[in-house]
């Protein structure tokens, strides 16, 4: 019955969280990088292999994504909350937020994108963008990109069963600056 259930309103998408929360990252070696958190993502075949994220039409990062063609989906551990909220809640397009978060970038990957090194995610992937649909809502882009590699910490990884819950603790966002994982809940504090 109805009348046992609250009417979560505009928040709808609440009753879909937690969910990961990871860093997607993009730009060229010689322009500035871009990054931000994003939670909206996830696979979508895995034949060919590709993603899909919903990004935010006015964001610096996306805007990177769109000029260059490539992104990586860098993931982390409930460790690394501060710097995923901080990640999030900061305006690339206003700050340097490499050189404030310090971190530390490498373009090692096929397409060229940067993965971050520091702080040292779980694991990455290296996408290239396959298409961008715009017109389906009002504030994302839903950016669909083909996986050319994928790359996770040996220690805590499995090729048969995907990450070791036992060892590992993937971050999930909850709401504003709350934070879950495979156990517990964590709440974070803004860095800068």
């Amino acid at each position: 019955m109805v009348e046992e259930y609250t009417r979560v309103g505009d928040k709808w998408y609440y009753l879909l969280h937690p969910r990961p929360v990871y860093i997607v990252a993009s730009g060229r070696r010689d322009a500035k990088a871009g990054f931000m958190a994003a939670s909206w993502l996830m696979p979508l075949s895995e034949e060919p292999p590709r993603i899909v994220a919903a990004l935010e039409k006015t964001s610096h990062t996306t805007s990177l994504v769109l000029d260059t063609g490539a992104f990586t989906v860098n993931v982390y551990g409930i460790g690394d909350r501060d710097f995923v909220y901080t990640s999030g809640t900061i305006s690339g397009r206003k700050h340097d937020k490499v050189s404030l978060l310090n971190v530390r970038l490498n373009y090692d990957t096929v397409t060229g994108a940067p993965r971050i090194v520091h702080p040292r995610p779980l694991g990455f992937i290296d996408s290239r963008v396959y298409r961008v649909v715009g017109d389906v809502a009002d504030d994302v882009y839903l950016v669909i990109g083909d996986v050319v590699g994928a790359y996770a910490d040996k220690a805590l990884f499995n090729e048969r069963y995907g990450w070791d819950l036992r060892k590992v603790r993937i971050l999930m966002h909850a709401a504003g600056r709350a934070f879950t994982s495979n156990s517990g809940v964590f709440v974070a504090r803004k860095l800068a």
